[in-house]
Formats: structure tokens, C-alpha cells, sequence
């Protein structure tokens, strides 16, 4: 299809912006806005925690859409290549979610590499979600109606965590909502060589992101790294969202398609003339508001 005026007029306006890959992360972390979402959530209550986890102390931040108990519950891991973007950068995007779904949702302020390098963000994923469960009644929240969700790398800590939680004590995980997932460092992908320059993500970007996240070349291979690489037999059902203009569209929806052979419900959608993050640019991206009542839509169907 032809190129939506909002997505060519977006590519316009940030053509001239320094390139990411070229700073040191510190100058990413000052220079990124994570969401461009402007309404308003007045009714989303929110509450911070501090979780003495694996690696030290990180926060997770609760968005109450209801004072209704107990609560559904969504455990949010955010993007950012795993250098940058930190928990209250994606404040309108998880109160979006929050208001949308009538879900509780717990977002996750991992650390970031460099400083906390693989697998660092991936133990603190399941930490947390574990501690949600371990805590759901004095959470208000209900640990049998359990969620794992994340947007590109943030997805691809719900991916692992979906794959892990039967070894790590999470035996309720309901469903999975993966939105532009990066779900295998290793792979090359006709997406990547057809928009991996000139669409917002970029190629370079990732592969610095790489650098900084992973250890070595093998990490690239380690199902905990790349979740397409794992175990997918009797994971939640998902939801995966893709955007055609996104260099990582084609392994999002692989990972979808793993999914379905081992014989897992999922339900997949492709936003055309999309690019990266859109869903949390609604601001820019009218198609973005539909992200968040196609995930009430799924999660109603799972209750």
C-alpha cells in the first residue's frame, strides 16, 4: 500500500535528527522520548515499589485502572534496545493500557546495559513477575488472570518470560501480548535489509543496542537472548502486532508462526503503513489507538 501521510510526514520530521547509534548511551538517555500519547488518565491510579532483586535494587510502578479487587493483572516490560527508556518514560502508554483493558498493570524498570549486561533484564523479568504472584493478594491483584506483555525488547523479555514461567514457579500465566517484537539477535530478515534505514529503527541502532545488551556473538544464539530460539510448547496463548515499515516485522511474525506449529493459540496483525512504536505515538499515529482496543478485544476472549 501506499505510504500513510502521517508515517511519510513522521520519517520528514526526524530525517534530520542525529543517528543513536553514533552516541554514547548517556546521550541517548537524555536525547529519546520513549511515547508521544497525550490523553489524559486521571481516573489510573499509580503506586511505585522497590524489589530487592537478583542483581540490586530495581522499581516496579502499578497503574490501578479500577479500586476494584482483586484486579487482572499485566506485567509490562518496556523497549529501548535494553540501553535506554526507563519505567516513566512509558507512564501514558502503560496508563493507555491500564484504562483500555480494565487490567492492573506492573511495569518493570529493569536495569540497563551497559552498566547490567545480559541476562541481567531477563532476571529481573522473572523476578518480577514472580513477586506479583507471590504477592497478588496483598497486591489486589488476581495471580490465575496473569499476563506478560512488553513492546520490541520489552516483548522480547514477555516472550522469554511466557517460556520460562513453568521453571521458575509462574504456573498461571494466561496470555502474552507481544508488540513489535525483537524475538532473534541471530537472524538475518528480509525486513531488516528492506527497512533498516530511513524507518525510525534502524539496522545500526540495533546492532549497537547488540554491543551493549550481549556479552558475545554466542549470546545471539542463547533462547533467553532469543526467544524464536526456544522452547514454544505449552507457552500462553499470544497476541503478536507487527508493523510493515519495521525492521523487525518479519521475526516478530516468525515467532508467531513457531507459535501456531507447536500448536499454540495466536493471533497476529500487521498495521500497515506502521512503523516501529507507533502504538505508542498515538499522538502521531491514529492507527495506534486501535492497538489498545485490539488487545481489550483478545484479553475478553481469554476471560
Amino acid at each position: 500500500m501506499r505510504m500513510p501521510e502521517q508515517t511519510k510526514q513522521f520519517l520528514e520530521d526526524i530525517s534530520e535528527f542525529p543517528a543513536l547509534h553514533l552516541m554514547s548511551p548517556e546521550e541517548i538517555r537524555k536525547t529519546v522520548v520513549a511515547n508521544a500519547i497525550s490523553d489524559s488518565f486521571e481516573s489510573v491510579k499509580k503506586e511505585d515499589y522497590e524489589l530487592q532483586g537478583p542483581h540490586g535494587e530495581f522499581s516496579v510502578r502499578i497503574y490501578r485502572p479500577s479500586e476494584d479487587q482483586p484486579l487482572p493483572v499485566i506485567n509490562f516490560y518496556h523497549g529501548g534496545g535494553f540501553v535506554f527508556n526507563r519505567m516513566g518514560d512509558y507512564d501514558p502508554m502503560c496508563s493507555k493500557l491500564a484504562s483500555s483493558t480494565g487490567y492492573a498493570v506492573v511495569s518493570v524498570d529493569y536495569h540497563l546495559a551497559p552498566e547490567y549486561k545480559f541476562p541481567v533484564p531477563v532476571d529481573e523479568a522473572l523476578f518480577a513477575a514472580q513477586w506479583v504472584y507471590k504477592n497478588a493478594k496483598s497486591l489486589g491483584v488476581n495471580p490465575d488472570k496473569m499476563v506478560v506483555s512488553g513492546e520490541s525488547v520489552g516483548a522480547n523479555l514477555a516472550a522469554v518470560v511466557a517460556q520460562q514461567a513453568p521453571k521458575n514457579g509462574l504456573p498461571t500465566i494466561s496470555y502474552q501480548i507481544l508488540l513489535c517484537p525483537l524475538t532473534d539477535w541471530s537472524g538475518e530478515y528480509e525486513s531488516k535489509q528492506t527497512y533498516g534505514s530511513g524507518y525510525f529503527l534502524t539496522s545500526a541502532l540495533l546492532n549497537y543496542c547488540a554491543d551493549h545488551y550481549l556479552n558475545d556473538a554466542a549470546d545471539k544464539t542463547n533462547p533467553l537472548a532469543s526467544p524464536l530460539l526456544g522452547d514454544t510448547n505449552d507457552v500462553p496463548p499470544a497476541l503478536i502486532v507487527t508493523a510493515e515499515y519495521d525492521p523487525l516485522r518479519d521475526e516478530g511474525e516468525r515467532y508467531g508462526q513457531k507459535l501456531a506449529e507447536s500448536g499454540i493459540q495466536v493471533t497476529m496483525k500487521r498495521y500497515e503503513g506502521m512503523i516501529h512504536l507507533f502504538y505508542a505515538m498515538t499522538d502521531v499515529f491514529e492507527d495506534g489507538h486501535d492497538v489498545y482496543d485490539l488487545i481489550a478485544r483478545q484479553l475478553r476472549t481469554q476471560e
